[in-house]
């Protein structure tokens, strides 16, 4: 995928956009969505927190046992930090215990990237022979 990217000095240029850079770039601008979308509803709750704060009563003596609302929050969040944890060992696992098959795929994409980088060298070199051997009008003046 290629897109056009503006340089400094005001010309064009088109860049190529790898796969993995694709993704990074979706990821980037999900988290930014979402960052947008986050913020009014944040201050929205903060306002109607303000205006309902009045009519909550304190904590009741029956609730004193059970754990305060930060402390499941936090304790959700180390869950969720673990499991994500977890997972991504079990993946490296995974991908550790298949690597006589990854390392076949990964190479066939390198050798297609070298052939490609190559073929565009091999390319390059041949213009640059043709332009030499390309001969040369000269226009004389009378």
């Amino acid at each position: 995928m290629s897109g056009p990217t503006e340089r400094p000095e005001g010309g064009v240029v088109m860049t190529t956009m790898t796969p993995m850079t694709r993704i990074t770039k979706l990821q980037d601008e999900y988290f930014s969505m979402i960052k947008k979308i986050e913020e009014p509803v944040v201050r929205y709750a903060g306002d109607i927190a303000q205006r309902v704060a009045r009519f909550v009563p304190e904590r009741p003596t029956f609730m004193m046992s059970m754990p305060r609302m930060t402390e499941v929050v936090d304790n959700q969040l180390k869950f969720r930090r673990r499991m994500v944890d977890e997972q991504a060992m079990f993946v490296h696992q995974m991908i550790k215990a298949m690597k006589p098959v990854v390392v076949r795929l990964d190479a066939e994409h390198e050798r297609k990237a070298d052939h490609a980088d190559k073929a565009t060298a091999t390319e390059a070199r041949a213009t640059r022979t043709a332009k030499k051997a390309a001969p040369r009008h000269t226009v004389h003046a009378a």
